[in-house]
């Protein structure tokens, strides 16, 4: 089954910022890529988390789980993946890697459990492996 056309365009359109950072990164463009990559990798692991309740819902309360597995990825880069006096230490990238690694695991999670639209990982595996690539270049350029 294929996603709505609206959802591909937008899909799309949310991997530019990674692309544009990539491409600061890789000296095609001003800026501090690295910069842009983190800040909007945060943004982004939020959104997934708000995706992700928005599938719990669909059990009508019937998945506690669905709903603790939810706000993981938003948790996990608030922690992990930002410098402010309560993060964690550690590398922001990596910790992004990880993050969007876990967000497609949780994917088919819910994907398997009929929360999920049977399209769902049609739509976020290219935009998933996009924003890996992104992030691999800013670990490792």
């Amino acid at each position: 089954m294929r996603p709505p056309h609206i959802a591909i365009l937008l899909t799309a359109a949310g991997t530019l910022p990674f692309l544009i950072g990539a491409a600061m990164i890789l000296g095609f463009w001003p800026g501090e890529g690295r910069a842009l990559i983190v800040a909007y990798g945060v943004v982004i692991l939020s959104f997934m988390s708000g995706v992700l309740w928005g599938f719990a819902s669909r059990s009508g309360g019937g998945a506690p789980w669905a709903y603790v597995l939810s706000v993981m990825p938003a948790l996990y880069a608030f922690f992990f993946a930002l410098r402010h006096p309560w993060a964690l230490e550690g590398q922001a990238i990596a910790h992004l890697i990880a993050g969007f690694i876990g967000v497609l695991v949780l994917d088919a999670v819910y994907l398997a459990k009929g929360l999920a639209p049977r399209w769902w990982l049609v739509l976020r595996l290219p935009a998933s492996a996009v924003v890996l690539a992104c992030l691999w270049i800013a670990r490792h350029a």
